[in-house]
């Protein structure tokens, strides 16, 4: 979930006609049921786009034959709906705004975001999200709609259970009335020990995936649950949502996109094995790697390190490249495969924000790591497992695209690849570049 009102920058990316061309013959041939959605005509909607800036949609969606017209024309990535409901929800400005009108909330659906992260898996969430309904079904609160998001997680949905009972008739004293309730009913799921996001929930500027969009982490549909569906097996809903999907494109270019695989649904470290109902493999188990990072050592700029799924054809992924090489004059491009990813690097040194960037042009798979954590990572070795075999083979140099670089180079990056016998242009190994310290290596067991 996102804030309603919060200004989004937009970042260059490259733009892909056939995915956009997919997505909207999806919405051509699909009619967003919304009845889940109570009082559309007072929702505020938002859409993502293809080079990741939010649009919002500048009139009333009354229906679905309204919300239709604007989903082919736009062709969104994701699509997005308020909470609350407001007088005026094509005008919604912030919290700042002066004009009353602009502000004006009629009431706001009591929401849940329950996502898998950190210590809490998908199979959790969903544990999560039944303890929820059973906890707002004690409080007399009924539950409009669950939803599995089609990535992460589920969102429980209520009414306004305090509409009727809020009197105040100034809205800025309306609107922090709500949110107090909100904080009291937050405080008492929280006493029986259910995880969600608090602050999603006292936030009545908050927008939500609308039920039967695309999730374009996935591909998959962001998909309404009955309560017999939600307490079925995690792996039926997967393929539900994906049954919904069957005409939504599968793997978007621009966003980083993991296979829904049984390491997803786990809570381990996505994207390397096979689909649902495959058995583990050796592949699944624990086993020790060895990376380095694309941080420089002693300053503060990193090379571009990306990342793109062994599903996708290397003439497609080269090509992608190119782009991002003659647009950010990435100099030397060096591509690597271990069978199951490929990555790809430049010795360039430039500031995170413009990683971020590259990342975005490129659609790799990364991108949301780079932006948590502040860097990436490579492997450059072999995993192996608890008992010494070989889990996976350590990715090889494959192909290097060449281009003259413009601006500094990563000197400890140069010497560390330069020592493994990677073979550098004469005029990349006489550069002095950036970054005096050596670079370490980073080991980690991969659970």
């Amino acid at each position: 979930m996102k804030e309603a009102s919060e200004v989004e920058i937009s970042v260059d990316s490259v733009f892909s006609p056939l995915l956009r061309s997919r997505i909207k013959s999806y919405y051509k041939s699909t009619t967003i049921d919304l009845g889940v959605t109570s009082s559309v005509n007072f929702r505020h909607f938002r859409f993502r786009l293809e080079d990741s800036s939010f649009y919002k949609v500048k009139c009333k969606i009354r229906d679905s034959r309204s919300l239709r017209e604007y989903l082919v024309r736009k062709a969104p990535f994701d699509v997005y709906y308020s909470t609350a409901c407001w007088l005026n929800p094509h005008l919604l400005g912030s919290r700042a705004e002066k004009d009353i009108l602009k502000n004006l909330m009629i009431s706001c659906d009591l929401a849940f975001d329950i996502d898998c992260g950190g210590k809490i898996k998908l199979e959790d969430a969903r544990q999560q999200a039944i303890a929820m309904n059973e906890f707002l079904e004690s409080k007399g609160i009924n539950v409009r709609y669950s939803a599995f998001s089609g990535s992460k997680g589920f969102h429980v949905v209520c009414d306004d259970p305090w509409n009727n009972e809020i009197s105040e008739e100034n809205p800025r004293k309306r609107e922090i009335e709500a949110i107090e309730r909100r904080k009291r009913i937050v405080r008492e799921a929280k006493r029986q020990h259910i995880v969600f996001d608090e602050k999603v929930t006292v936030d009545t500027r908050r927008i939500i995936r609308l039920p039967g969009t695309i999730n374009s982490k996935t591909g998959f549909v962001c998909t309404v649950l009955s309560r017999k569906e939600l307490e079925s097996d995690i792996c039926e809903i997967i393929k539900l949502a994906n049954r919904h999907a069957t005409s939504a494109p599968r793997i978007p270019l621009h966003t980083r996109v993991r296979e829904m695989t049984h390491d997803f649904i786990m809570g381990k470290i996505p994207g390397l094995l096979g689909r649902l109902g495959v058995r583990p493999t050796p592949e699944d188990r624990p086993c020790y790697s060895t990376f380095i990072t694309n941080n420089i050592p002693g300053t503060r700029l990193k090379i571009p390190m990306l990342e793109f799924g062994g599903w996708r054809k290397i003439e497609e992924i080269v090509g992608v490249i190119k782009k991002v090489q003659r647009q950010y004059a990435l100099g030397d491009i060096f591509v690597l495969s271990d069978g199951n990813i490929f990555t790809a690097f430049s010795l360039k040194a430039v500031s995170r924000r413009r990683v971020e960037k590259i990342l975005f042009a490129a659609g790799s798979m990364n991108l949301n790591a780079c932006r948590k954590y502040g860097c990436t990572f490579m492997r450059v070795g072999k995993s192996v497992g608890l008992n010494g075999e070989v889990a996976r083979r350590e990715p090889e140099l494959i192909k290097v695209l060449e281009s003259d670089l413009r601006g500094q180079t990563s000197r400890p990056h140069l010497e560390f690849l330069a020592s493994l016998g990677v073979k550098m242009r004469g005029e990349k190994v006489e550069f002095s570049g950036t970054g005096k310290e050596k670079l370490e290596l980073v080991h980690a067991v991969i659970e």
